[in-house]
């Protein structure tokens, strides 16, 4: 396998069936409850050597953010900030450990090339400490550790102006721009 990753934006109701298929698998895997992308976001799949194997969602703040999320951001957010909530991260099991990483950096690319200066998102633990050991990426919690959909969950304001803002510092040396989106993809 040789690792060859491209991003595509979801456009089609066939690639919005492939996107909720894939997430469905993770989240019921790992006994979540699924919940399907929403009007407003925009989807992606993450292709690895031309097959789908994982999910990624950005929803515009707060335009198309549900009003559990909301409720749960309402004191962390401010007028300074551009904000996109961060959700439908799902990777097959067959692709940890190399979508992974590959989906952060999607993350950074979209947020540096739409003026999002934070995200917000409910983070299981483990993966709320990937983010502040591994990527570096300010994660700060900003309410209780709550019960959702089938796990604990830390709400999570992510500072991801500081990455992009910093990317020479060797702190993130793991982060590698995707190529520009071309045809709906980012390879």
């Amino acid at each position: 396998m040789s690792n060859d990753v491209v991003f595509k934006k979801v456009a089609s109701q066939d690639d919005k069936d492939v996107f909720h298929h894939i997430k469905r698998l993770v989240w019921e895997g790992a006994s979540y409850d699924m919940e399907y992308g929403r009007e407003g976001s925009d989807l992606f799949l993450a292709y690895i050597d031309g097959v789908p194997g994982g999910t990624f969602e950005f929803t515009p703040y707060p335009q198309f953010t549900r009003s559990f999320m909301k409720k749960l951001f309402v004191n962390a957010v401010n007028e300074d900030m551009s904000v996109v909530e961060l959700d439908s991260f799902a990777v097959l099991p067959k692709y940890r450990g190399v979508l992974g990483r590959e989906i952060v950096r999607l993350m950074i690319h979209y947020a540096q090339t739409n003026g999002y200066t934070h995200g917000i998102g409910i983070s299981a633990p483990d993966v709320f400490e990937s983010f502040n050991s591994t990527y570096h990426i300010r994660s700060e919690q900003v309410g209780e550790t709550i019960w959702y959909k089938g796990d604990d969950v830390i709400p999570t304001l992510f500072y991801l102006k500081e990455v992009y803002d910093n990317l020479e510092d060797e702190k993130y040396d793991w982060f590698k721009a995707p190529a520009e989106l071309k045809k709906g993809k980012v390879a």
